[in-house]
């Protein structure tokens, strides 16, 4: 046991600091990682023979939960929406048309059987979610006209797909299988069981007092959990019952959402190392070098034919440029989804399996490898790239926030300040009465409120956390892109408050009739 967590503590130290020292090159993550497990496996320095199929495919789908599940909660809707259309279009109707070109493909070109054809054009038909994020972020790579998030939104939901796709042919493979029940299945299960728990989680979290973070991040873990578990057990697809409710809770707002974003983000990495690594593990070089001519040729089909037929033919609908559809077909980037997908063909059947699963392998590296690390050269020579955009404002954990110091304080029978009016009162310049707990009921004050014995006073200065008022109090910077600029104060919603407006060098209690402008920054109360 000992000698089992020395390997995995040597394994982990070493994946952070190869990766931090080769990312700054713009090696992608997975090639680093897949590397590495290559270099301890059976061909390599190592010599670590493993090849449990079965176990591996256990422990890449506990970690492809929470690495779909961060994909959506990541997904920001706001952002979003001006390419949501199109995007869905390529994550679904992109999936089952590049599966059926690429099985097309391999039957005719590579002489390959059709189940097997079909296999591998299944397991291929998604692409690669973890390394489109890493590239963007890495080269903070903005891209115009919402393609970044066009990329993240069609990367982040497509895998489901593929895994549909390649459950239905094994499962046509073995015979006497309902085809468009299995499918109404798949994803009617999975829809409602994700929008339910989710919404249910995040009623959750709002109503139960006091929830220490701690607790919240282990409460969220085991809803993303049930919901996968749950839908796996009513003959539903729980990976996008995942995706779905990732992206309903990382869009709703709740205390500590922070913490948990960082909490999640640290996971997702270490799946991320975890599937990567082992995925390189399992893969024998020698053999699957022997299969290096086909995969080439079909990684090129997938590149210059498959992608741009499916790319152009899909966006053309929805009048995208020639630029954002040359630069999609070029992001298409295969991952390792595609090759976890194919360790359950091996699972399977293990003489086809073994095919797909080398054949998916090098096509992935070749995408990473050639496909990834051009994607910024080609961003530029497509004249893609926005100059003025910051792309983590397409991510939910970029935070748009400021956290805001607060004073908190009683009024006690002596307090000078009993029976005077907020006006009357003399604080010193940039400090304000912001809030009045009376009672246990909330007090947004005016210049004519009354203090009285017992007020709880809230000013700005360092950190109030009143626990009883169920109170949480932020800043928020108006961008360009805010929902809500140019908008009322009283249109906001009831549960959200705005204390002050900070415009330019002025400080100003709002009233209903306040419109917020761009650049304002506002101090919010919610509940």
């Amino acid at each position: 046991m000992n000698n089992l967590l020395l390997f995995f503590a040597i394994v982990l130290i070493l994946c952070v600091f190869v990766y931090k020292f080769l990312s700054k090159f713009g090696v992608p993550m997975l090639l680093i990682f897949i590397s590495l497990g290559m270099i301890f496996g059976e061909n390599g320095i190592f010599k670590i023979d493993f090849n449990n199929f079965e176990l591996s495919r256990d422990i890449c789908t506990i970690a492809l939960i929470f690495i779909m599940f961060f994909g959506g909660f990541g997904t920001k809707l706001s952002m979003a929406r001006p390419i949501l259309k199109r995007a869905i279009s390529l994550s679904t109707l992109g999936v089952f048309l590049t599966a059926l070109l690429s099985a097309t493909f391999c039957h005719y070109i590579l002489n390959l059987n059709w189940q097997t054809s079909f296999l591998i054009g299944s397991v291929l038909g998604s692409t690669d979610a973890a390394s489109v994020f890493s590239i963007l972020r890495t080269h903070k790579l903005s891209l115009k006209e919402n393609t970044a998030s066009l990329l993240e939104i069609e990367s982040g939901s497509n895998d489901p797909f593929a895994y549909v796709l390649t459950i239905t042919f094994l499962s046509l493979s073995a015979g006497g299988i309902n085809f468009p029940l299995l499918l109404f299945k798949q994803v009617a299960f999975a829809l409602v069981i994700g929008y339910v728990v989710a919404k249910l989680t995040m009623v959750l979290l709002k109503r139960i007092r006091n929830l220490d973070i701690g607790f919240a991040m282990a409460f969220l873990m085991g809803t993303t959990l049930l919901t996968y578990a749950f839908t796996e057990y009513l003959g539903g697809n729980g990976y996008i019952a995942i995706y779905l409710f990732g992206i309903l809770v990382g869009n709703s707002n709740f205390k500590g959402k922070s913490e948990i974003v960082s909490f999640f983000n640290g996971v997702t990495s270490i799946m991320q190392m975890l599937i990567f690594f082992l995925l390189g593990l399992l893969v024998s070089p020698v053999i699957a070098f022997k299969y290096i001519v086909p995969s080439t040729i079909l990684m090129l089909a997938l590149t210059f034919i498959v992608r741009p037929i499916v790319v152009f033919n899909l966006m053309y609908f929805f009048k995208a440029s020639k630029g954002q559809m040359l630069l999609t077909s070029w992001a298409g980037l295969r991952g390792a989804a595609s090759v976890v997908f194919s360790i359950l063909v091996v699972v399977a059947d293990r003489e086809v399996g073994n095919l797909v699963f080398n054949i998916s392998f090098i096509v992935v590296l070749l995408s990473i490898a050639i496909q990834g690390s051009l994607l910024p050269y080609v961003s530029k020579k497509l004249s893609m790239i926005d100059e003025e955009g910051n792309v983590l404002k397409t991510f939910n954990d970029y935070s748009d926030e400021e956290n805001v110091n607060f004073i908190s304080f009683e009024i006690d029978k002596a307090h000078n300040w009993i029976g005077k009016s907020i006006k009357d009162i003399q604080l010193m310049p940039g400090v304000l009465l912001v809030l009045i707990v009376r009672n246990n009921t909330n007090i947004i004050p005016s210049g004519s409120t009354i203090i009285e014995t017992g007020d709880k006073i809230v000013l700005c200065g360092s950190t109030f956390d009143e626990k009883n008022s169920r109170i949480h109090l932020y800043e928020k910077i108006i961008d360009k892109d805010s929902d809500f600029k140019e908008k009322a104060i009283y249109e906001l919603g009831k549960n959200l408050f705005v204390l002050m407006i900070k415009r330019g060098e002025r400080a100003m209690i709002p009233h209903g009739n306040t419109i917020i402008l761009e650049n304002d920054i506002l101090v919010l109360a919610d509940r």
